[in-house]
């Protein structure tokens, strides 16, 4: 029996892996970004797959927080990093970390005082939906700014956002769903001085773990130099041990340590890799991407189903569907629109002009670290459901409306022209 599900799974792995190879030649020639053609197969996948007898093997897979946490993420965070030059991050600091940690509580913020003003959400429920989709995704955006050739700056900027903000929506997440289960108040004073310190402990922690063990998986790299196969293998293993051991055993930020290990990675390249491993890391790297990208994106489609399958049970939930979008997007706006006018005026600070802030705004996507913190919810949880069909409702419409205009809105603005 057990040789029997293993062979099936690696059957399913292997169609929907070629499900993915076909389906980017047939995206590139229709030039349509890879990311968001999947997300579409994926839908119909899951809107036929109950009525084919061929397809409803497929069925048994599914997206869950672990599998998005601990097998997917750390490769697609990993390869971020190992493509993200320092020196560049360094200057554009004080934009990147006022959205990264002010802006996400900002937003959540709004998002929770609109949706608690205008539907029947209780506050908590308001703030529960606030917290895990308020952080603009880093598996959305670097996936998609990587395919619609954004300029260099402005892909550091949305990239290094997405990826810093997760540590504050996973604290802003936490000490909200501290609050459902306990009962406490959110004007509780030693909530906010635990909220702060919480912050600190996960982003500076789990930055701190990362280059930690960066540093000592360099020296094995040092050891290595002259098995090049061996040096891969040890980055592969940096990619998950920093982010599992920091995110599943110390409780700290595993997106910070991830980021922390491959910059180190990145800094120390030239002296601990030998010349073939510089050579092939990026592909290697690359190809893990793709592959990872792949199984995102055509989950995260058939994860969608849910929302398709129940509009007729909650029919009467629509229009809060559209709140939900529309207030997501408010938020964004003012975001952007209130935070870079005020980096603009700090010292130091690089200018960021009027088209980028455009693109920063709309090119805030939402995808599948939303749907990990979604599906972690307990299902005591009253309002539950309906916050998780709100999710897959800005979900599906950050990545089908925003994730198909943005290449538009870069070339109608400018930005796609070299420097």
């Amino acid at each position: 029996m057990h040789e029997t599900n293993l062979a099936l799974s690696v059957l399913i792995f292997s169609g929907l892996f070629m499900l993915a190879t076909c389906a980017a030649i047939s995206l590139r020639a229709l030039r349509i970004p890879y990311t968001i053609g999947l997300v579409v197969i994926g839908i119909a996948l899951g809107l036929l797959a109950p009525h084919s007898v061929f397809l409803a093997p497929i069925l048994k897979v599914h997206l869950t927080h672990d599998l998005i946490m601990y097998v997917l993420l750390p490769v697609l965070i990993y390869d971020a990093a190992l493509n993200i030059k320092l020196p560049m991050l360094c200057n554009e600091l004080i934009p990147v970390l006022l959205l990264a940690i002010v802006g996400v509580v900002l937003s959540v913020l709004i998002v929770s005082g609109l949706l608690g003003y205008l539907t029947p959400l209780t506050m908590t429920g308001a703030l529960l939906f606030g917290a895990l989709i308020s952080a603009t995704d880093p598996v959305a955006v670097i996936a998609l700014f990587k395919e619609v050739g954004a300029p260099e700056r402005l892909s550091l900027l949305m990239d290094a956002e997405s990826l810093f903000n997760d540590a504050t929506a996973i604290v802003v997440f936490g000490i909200v769903m501290t609050v459902i289960q306990t009962g406490n108040g959110v004007n509780n004073g030693n909530l906010l001085v635990s909220a702060v310190w919480d912050f600190f402990r996960v982003f500076v922690g789990g930055g701190i773990v990362g280059a930690l063990l960066g540093f000592g998986t360099s020296y094995l790299l040092r050891l290595g130099r002259n098995i090049p196969f061996v040096q891969i293998s040890h980055t592969t293993i940096l990619a998950y041990a920093s982010f599992i051991l920091a995110d599943h055993l110390l409780g700290v930020s595993g997106v910070m340590s991830t980021i922390a290990a491959g910059l180190v990675t990145r800094a120390y390249s030239t002296k601990v890799l030998s010349e073939p491993v510089q050579k092939y890391l990026s592909p290697y790297w690359a190809f893990m991407s793709f592959v990872a990208n792949s199984f995102v994106f055509l989950l995260l489609g058939m994860q969608e189903d849910i929302l398709f399958q129940d509009l007729d049970k909650y029919h009467g939930h629509i229009a809060f569907l559209l709140l939900a979008i529309s207030a997501v997007l408010m938020a964004r706006l003012l975001v952007v629109y209130l935070l870079i006018p005020v980096s603009n005026r700090l010292p130091k600070s690089p200018f960021v002009d009027n088209a980028t802030k455009a693109v920063m705004f709309w090119g805030g996507l939402r995808g599948v670290v939303p749907v990990a913190l979604m599906l972690s919810i307990p299902v005591d949880i009253p309002e539950r459901n309906i916050v998780i069909h709100m999710t897959l409702a800005v979900i599906l419409f950050s990545l089908l409306v925003q994730g198909t205009t943005i290449s538009q809105l870069i070339t109608k603005l400018g930005l796609s022209k070299p420097a």
